[in-house]
């Protein structure tokens, strides 16, 4: 017999596994890094938006112009 708390252990994903959003945002930061001239706006899009989870207009304005601010 199984009990309530296998159950949920059964459906927990492990903690390594990545949203598809994190997946696809990702390989598009990959891409965008091969790109001539934009492998720098690529890294700090990526530690921005993945790293730090922030989807604020004004960091990734930052991010994309470092010498606007």
């Amino acid at each position: 017999m199984s009990t309530t708390a296998d159950k949920d252990e059964a459906i927990k994903p492990p903690a390594n596994v990545k949203s598809v959003a994190a997946n696809i945002l990702d390989e598009f930061f990959a891409a965008l890094e091969k790109e001539e001239g934009l492998g720098e706006v690529a890294q700090r899009l990526r530690k921005v938006v993945l790293e730090d989870g922030i989807f604020a207009e004004p960091a990734v304005r930052v991010a994309l112009f470092p010498d606007a601010s």
